[in-house]
């Protein structure tokens, strides 16, 4: 099995942080073995998308809730990726866990699906990957603010925070459930 897999209270919540190898060239990293990841998870985890985003600095995307679990790794950049628990017949139902991932932290996230997905670009730019083990289809997925109080998820906030106008419309926590 897989010793660089982290489990978290969050159930399904896993970072993934296998070894990098450098040389003169660069380096060369193995992201995930999807085997390893399936044999910590209650149902198989089959990628039918991959998604890449690029975002400038302190653009903050999210809190993003959908029916499917995502893998998420950051190759260029730097973001402080969190993950609130909004399944309700969740034990950590509302906590929430923070990463910083990217060039000086190459773990990748698995997030179960029903989690809330934000990132914040601390980096000058950031490129932010993740595959789903579903197609993405209008309306399934949904937000929630990203600065609601009943949440209290310390941002690394560093100057003006650039939201899409979708975001800026999220629901409070309590307003949804």
């Amino acid at each position: 099995m897989d010793n660089y897999i982290k489990t978290f209270e969050i159930e399904g919540l896993l970072e993934i942080n296998r070894p990098s190898f450098s040389d003169n060239r660069g380096f060369f990293k193995e992201t995930v073995r999807i085997p390893h990841v399936n044999a910590l998870l209650s149902e198989e985890f089959k990628v039918v998308q991959v998604n890449h985003a690029r975002s400038e600095k302190n653009s903050l995307r999210g809190i993003h809730i959908a029916p499917w679990n995502k893998l998420i790794y950051v190759p260029r950049g730097k973001v402080q990726s969190v993950i609130v628990d909004l399944r309700k017949d969740s034990k950590t139902f509302r906590k929430h866990q923070s990463f910083i991932i990217g060039e000086d932290n190459r773990a990748s996230l698995f997030v179960p699906k029903g989690c809330g997905n934000s990132y914040l670009v601390l980096s000058s730019e950031a490129d932010y990957t993740y595959l789903t083990d579903q197609e993405w289809v209008p309306n399934l997925e949904y937000g929630i603010s990203w600065d609601d109080p009943d949440l209290g998820i310390e941002w690394k906030i560093d100057g003006d925070v650039v939201l899409s106008e979708k975001d800026k419309e999220n629901p409070s926590f309590k307003s949804l459930f």
